[in-house]
């Protein structure tokens, strides 16, 4: 997976073991044997805000429908931040649960990370791999 690019994961299995179709979102171009940085998004909005953009503090970001190729509104959800590494990506993708779409803009994806960075859902090591 490319930055910004963001994957189809049919059969996404949470910790808790439940198991719910996901769009995936990867932030970074590891180096080495460093990590893909990958949020997940919904499509279900609960008790977040319908404004479009950052929402830091309150821990997502949200794209409106129509934005980038994205048909309903989606929150991207920074507690659910994950490494995933290479192996984590090659097994995912010749199980077929891993589905690479297309990436996001450009300056959709920079919003992204910069409204990421100004949460408390994110590491000082994990800010490093956002190069």
């Amino acid at each position: 997976m490319k930055k910004g690019e963001v994957a189809y994961c049919p059969r996404y299995q949470f910790a808790n073991g439940t198991v719910s179709d996901k769009l995936l979102i990867n932030l970074n171009n590891p180096l080495d044997q460093d990590p893909y940085l990958v949020l997940l998004t919904t499509s279900k909005q609960k008790f977040r805000k319908n404004n479009p953009g950052c929402h830091s503090a309150q821990g997502y970001y949200l794209i409106s429908k129509d934005v980038d190729f994205f048909n309903e509104d989606t929150w991207v959800l920074f507690h659910t931040l994950r490494e995933f590494t290479l192996k984590d990506e090659l097994k995912e993708s010749w199980s077929n649960n891993l589905k690479i779409m297309q990436p996001l803009k450009d300056t959709t994806l920079r919003a992204i990370i910069n409204c990421l960075k100004q949460s408390n859902y994110i590491t000082k090591y994990q800010m490093l791999l956002l190069k």
